[in-house]
């Protein structure tokens, strides 16, 4: 997982030093995020598995703490997954089953604009780790890690419990299937054509109170 903590690193850094210049700018009188607060949404993601692409979507749910700027959150991803690639054959270019993930992330609002009182536009960056956990409907099974950086705005109204309209990105880093050690496959599970990390990418919507 070294390669993938590096760019991991890499990418945090660069979205850090953009952000950093817009925090340096004063947001007047801030206003912290709820002390407590859930979201509900959906989101649409895409990852390799075997050097094919992997895509679906599907509901998510997220529970998070609210410090001053920084939120801590759990969530989880019920979707769809289904792989293909060009290279395989017409009778073989499609499995499909479902992917369910669970996670750990922390989120930093780094900017505050607030055009009313009643409300504020924010800018964030996050950081995230989980599991997936794929059920293909040929009874293979796949199980393997994440992590990830991302950034994101949102709106928040303050007189109805901060409710908030969320958008955000994330980059995504899943080992190969040749890491054993973090990757459990049970089933017909080919090997992987690659050493190291696969880049993905989620995106989705949320709204929250």
């Amino acid at each position: 997982m070294s390669c993938v903590s590096s760019e991991v690193r890499h990418v945090w850094v660069s979205l850090a030093l953009v952000l950093a210049s817009a925090q340096a700018g004063a947001d007047g009188h801030y206003v912290p995020v709820a002390s407590h607060s859930i979201s509900l949404g959906f989101s649409g993601h895409g990852t390799h598995i075997d050097g094919a692409s992997e895509t679906g979507g599907g509901p998510t749910l997220e529970l998070a703490l609210g410090v001053g700027r920084w939120q801590p959150f759990v969530e989880g991803m019920i979707s769809t997954a289904g792989v293909g690639s060009w290279t395989m054959p017409a009778v073989d270019d499609r499995v499909d089953g479902w992917m369910g993930r669970g996670g750990l992330g922390l989120r930093w609002i780094a900017r505050q604009f607030r055009p009313d009182p009643s409300g504020a536009i924010e800018l964030y960056l996050q950081a995230i780790a989980g599991v997936e956990k794929f059920w293909w409907h040929d009874g293979t099974r796949l199980t393997r890690p994440d992590v990830g950086v991302g950034f994101g705005t949102q709106i928040r109204v303050f007189p109805f419990h901060g409710f908030t309209t969320r958008i955000d990105v994330r980059l995504l880093f899943t080992p190969t299937d040749r890491e054993s050690a973090w990757v459990s496959c049970r089933g017909t599970c080919t090997a992987a054509t690659n050493d190291g990390s696969a880049a993905g990418f989620m995106t989705g919507m949320q709204f929250g109170w």
